[in-house]
């Protein structure tokens, strides 16, 4: 059944090379262990918002120096990127999505962090399965969780993905704290050939529809959840439609008053 699994996530991912862990928090800190094993003088980029908490403690923890990218609203700045990543950087983050609401131009980014000899660690929680997103041909790590409210959410879990085993070969003392239940790989195979990130894109799609009148943050990308520029009109809709919302500013979604509408909730 491990090898069932593996396989399908490298089928997944486009990596070579994917090891489960029992959390995806696990796998995040995994690869900021690696960057610090890979860099003298490890410096990250994180996204100013539209990131994850641990975007932030993990590197305190590790004592890697890291600083905010400017983006627009959670997407990358492509011109931003470059500016930081000419100043010199190890690694680059990233949401596949941001805030879970917002796709990010992969592709980009990816051709600069390779221009400018730097690492690009894709969170790709909220977009196991995706066509263009969690994709190793642009992202030289991939991390994600298995978690509740999660594409596929088992529950509990994560991975971390590469195509050079010689990066997975840096993290074997980081490894070593981490167990993983061998049952993991026979609950987790069903959950692989889930359909409910297309299901979270089509409902979002239809959410944006729905409130078209009102200031949607990015609402010509995809994404899973939809945020929009705060009014009590967009919360009753939410109370009437059983859509669990997040209020906003809030870093792993928007900086702004907004309401983020939580689809991947359902």
């Amino acid at each position: 059944m491990e090898k069932k699994v593996l396989d399908r996530m490298r089928q997944m991912t486009h990596h070579k090379h994917v090891k489960i862990l029992p959390r995806g928090n696990a796998a995040l800190f995994v690869a900021f262990y690696i960057i610090k094993q890979i860099s003298e003088q490890p410096r990250l980029l994180i996204p100013d918002q539209g990131g994850w908490i641990s975007f932030k403690t993990y590197p305190e923890l590790l004592r890697i120096d890291f600083r905010e990218l400017t983006t627009d609203k959670g997407v990358i700045n492509l011109k931003e990127l470059e500016k930081q990543l000419k100043i010199g950087a190890s690694a680059l983050v990233i949401t596949s999505f941001a805030g879970y609401f917002a796709e990010q131009p992969l592709k980009k980014i990816s051709a600069l962090c390779k221009k400018y000899n730097c690492l690009l660690i894709e969170d790709a929680s909220g977009a196991i399965g995706d066509k263009k997103l969690c994709n190793g041909k642009y992202s030289d790590i991939i991390v994600g969780s298995f978690g509740k409210w999660k594409p596929v959410n088992l529950g509990y879990g994560g991975f971390i993905s590469t195509n050079k085993k010689e990066i997975l070969d840096k993290a074997n003392r980081a490894f070593s704290l981490f167990k993983t239940s061998e049952d993991i790989y026979y609950r987790l195979l069903p959950f692989l050939n889930s359909d409910r990130l297309k299901k979270f894109i089509r409902i979002s799609s239809q959410i944006k529809k729905d409130l078209s009148k009102f200031n949607i943050y990015h609402g010509d990308k995809r994404g899973l959840n939809v945020v929009v520029g705060y009014d009590e009109r967009v919360l009753q809709y939410c109370q009437d439609n059983g859509y669990f919302y997040i209020l906003c500013p809030n870093y792993i979604r928007l900086n702004e008053k907004a309401i983020s509408i939580e689809v991947k909730r359902l």
